[in-house]
């Protein structure tokens, strides 16, 4: 039913029914989906996300702003310098005061998002700076200049940039994006509704595809048709996606038809204990099966697929499996998925420039053809899809080799222009690789992969040990990051990649992965740092001194990102998802960590209870290091429980806990009655069945006090293992 009219049918139907009925409420909701009641619909997303407005030049048009650089008119001529008003946007923008007016050098103009800004490596290290060594370095310093125009965060809005840098006279305009083109919250609300409520979430998916593809074509369309009527060549650079390293986190299905989620689960435990024992045959038909249950939607079963494929030595199934989930996360709304450039994406920019070869530089297929078809990873990455050095020097030689022919017509391979590419230095190199380590883990990255670019940092400069151990005092201090003396002392070292995203983006956590990785390669080095780490963090967290709020972000930030996002501080009110007062558990197990003394016991106070609709009652079981210590029965009611964990259970340091939740009932496709409403309101929906739910959490020292002496609601002791 691809027929957007047919859709409403249903639609219409259910609301007929329900205005017979007599169900207001549900009638009202659906109305308001319709923007019959005035209410919200999902149509001004487009506007607020900067889409297109379809406003196309005109000849002896005055020059306009182009994004932060507002024009100036000097000595009869147009320089842009950077707007105060938008003094805030400066630090998301290339570090230009000033654009001068066009002189007789060829102007090039970079565009993009923040893989063109260089993110890690900017303002030290950018692609701009990378493809202009490369072009001065064949053409001359004075017969040419790049104008870096790039922006972190840009999505489609890069439309309006090209669109204004025409009044900078351009001789060429490359635009590096796509990873930002992103899905946006449909607008045919009811047909949304139709078909959740008989596809699930693989309707969606392909809806979600098919109008991507549509405005990526728009986008493209239009851009390429204003500088073809300007007279100006224009190259867009299709970005790669980090598909041998980066992992999205291993979620359920989202909700399928009634029995085939049970049916999932099952499927994935035995493919995983298959995968585990080295029955490559046997995971595999087993991951296919999920996949033929939840239609694609799901990374899960791509991972074990992509993985039996790499172990058999099957590169193109492997790079297949892995392109396969990096789509998939496309209708997942539970979480945060890092910028990617899907499928849909690669196929429109590809079908647009098809018939003008210099138009495109396709980095996945540069790429493969670089590492002689083995999928690219942190080679040629910092993360998801931000580009090491190497990626840089590869893609602005490639680019190089596009404009050189669309300039001047002389025709130089990219590996020719590659030894001509400025790098960075071994330091800049170093800082980059500690900024990738603290990346790769506030995203649930592999210890793998963190540990790997902490290893390369210490590798690369022997002053990278001191900054790294500041990191771990602050890191671990209860005292905000503004208020410890460790930042100060970063903030002294000088350097610029530590003052624009050290100090800026970054947000105390338990951090246990990273601070492992970082310890852990100081001491490979001879850089003792572990037991300094070990006496602060009991000094500063341990439940001897104070209690815990497991629920409190800096402790909660241990478990799976699904079950965090509600407490990450940056993203609070920015994700748009619905509002959750209390701890949501979507998997069987739920992660989370405490630091005390050896030998002291510990109480746990836990206010629990299973969802609405779920089973009426089930059992949760509590796993402190691995070994189970209580159990109980639980409803759906709220009930608070006290858990005595016994002295010779609890480790000097950093304890791990784990609650396991009972399967619950999954409601078929029905679930997805809500979404429609929730999506007028413009909040991204949840798709996926909730096992648990916390409302606290709380771990103390039991020779202190008891949890339950003083409290408020009832408390009931959970029975021992």
């Amino acid at each position: 039913m691809n027929n957007e009219l047919e859709l409403l049918k249903p639609f219409a139907n259910r609301l007929a029914e329900l205005c017979a009925s007599g169900d207001g409420a549900e009638a009202v909701r659906m109305l308001r989906q319709l923007g019959l009641l005035g209410g919200p619909l999902a149509a001004p997303v487009a506007q607020a996300r900067g889409e297109a407005t379809g406003d196309k030049p005109s000849q002896g048009q005055e020059p306009r702003r182009v994004g932060i650089w507002e024009p100036k008119v000097e000595n009869g001529r147009a320089v842009f310098v950077r707007s105060k008003e938008l003094a805030p946007d400066w630090h998301l923008w290339a570090n230009i005061g000033r654009i001068e007016a066009k002189s007789g050098r060829k102007r090039v103009l970079f565009l993009g998002e923040s893989v063109a800004r260089g993110f890690l490596y900017d303002p030290q290290f950018t692609p701009a700076m990378a493809l202009e060594g490369i072009l001065q370095s064949r053409l001359g310093k004075e017969a040419v200049e790049v104008i870096d125009l790039a922006r972190t965060n840009i999505g489609f809005e890069v439309r309006d940039v090209a669109v204004a840098a025409l009044s900078l006279e351009p001789d060429l305009t490359i635009i590096f994006s796509g990873n930002n083109w992103d899905k946006v919250l449909p607008k045919n609300i009811p047909a949304v509704d139709t078909l959740l409520l008989e596809r699930g979430a693989a309707g969606f998916k392909e809806l979600l595809e098919r109008e991507l593809s549509e405005q990526v074509d728009r986008v493209v369309q239009e851009v390429s048709s204003i500088y073809k009527a300007n007279g100006i060549p224009l190259v867009w650079i299709l970005p790669e996606f980090n598909l041998g390293d980066w992992r999205d986190p291993l979620t359920n299905a989202p909700y399928l038809r009634e029995g085939r989620n049970e049916e999932w689960i099952r499927l994935r435990q035995v493919a995983e204990e298959a995968l585990a024992a080295g029955d490559l045959e046997r995971a595999s038909r087993l991951a296919l099966q999920m996949v033929d249950l939840d239609e694609g939607t799901c990374v899960t079963e791509f991972y074990l697929l992509a993985e039996c494929a790499r172990r058999s030595g099957d590169r193109e199934g492997m790079r297949r499996y892995l392109e396969l989930a990096r789509d998939a996360a496309i209708c997942d709304t539970s979480k945060n998925i890092s910028p990617r450039t899907y499928s849909a994406t690669e196929r429109v920019l590809r079908a647009k420039t098809r018939h003008d070869p210099d138009t495109l530089v396709d980095l996945p297929a540069l790429f493969k053809e670089y590492l002689q078809g083995d999928v690219p990873g942190r080679r040629l990455f910092v993360d998801y899809c931000h580009l090491s050095s190497e990626g840089i020097q590869i893609a602005m030689s490639a680019t190089a080799s596009h404009a050189l022919r669309l300039l001047g017509g002389t025709d130089v391979p990219y590996e020719t222009l590659m030894k001509d590419c400025p790098l960075p230095t071994p330091q800049i190199e170093a800082e980059t690789a500690f900024l990738a380590a603290i990346h790769n883990a506030h995203w649930w990255q592999s210890y793998d992969l963190v540990h790997y670019y902490c290893a390369g940092a210490v590798r690369l400069s022997p002053d990278i040990a001191a900054l790294m151990t500041r990191f771990v005092d602050l890191q671990t201090r209860r005292a905000p990051i503004l208020m410890c003396e460790s930042t100060e002392h970063i903030a002294a070292m000088g350097s610029p990649l530590m003052q624009h995203y050290l100090l800026r983006f970054n947000y105390q956590r338990m951090d246990s992965l990273l601070l492992d990785a970082i310890t852990d390669s100081l001491g490979e080095q001879g850089t003792e740092v572990r037991s300094m780490l070990h006496r602060l963090r009991k000094a500063e967290h341990s439940v001897a001194h104070r209690d815990t709020n497991l629920l409190d972000y800096y402790y909660c930030s241990e478990g799976s990102q699904q079950e965090v996002m509600w407490v990450v501080p940056h993203l609070a009110g920015y994700l748009n998802h619905k509002s959750n007062h209390y701890y949501k558990a979507f998997w069987r197990e739920s992660k989370f960590a405490f630091v005390a003394e050896a030998f002291c016991p510990v109480t746990l106070s836990l206010t629990c209870r299973l969802p609405e609709l779920a089973l009426a009652e089930g059992r949760v079981t509590v796993s402190i290091n691995g070994r189970l210590i209580a159990r109980a029965e639980i409803t759906r009611k709220w009930e608070t429980w006290e858990i005595l964990v016994p002295p010779q259970m609890v480790i000097d340091g950093l304890n791990q806990l784990t609650l396991h939740w009972p399967i619950p009932i999954f409601p078929g496709l029905k679930a997805y009655a809500p979404v429609a409403g929730h999506l007028a309101e413009k909040l991204y929906p949840e798709f996926f069945r909730v096992f648990g739910e916390i409302h606290s959490f709380r771990a103390s020292d039991a020779r202190k006090h008891s949890a339950s002496q003083g409290a408020e609601t009832p408390v009931s002791i959970m029975e021992l293992a």
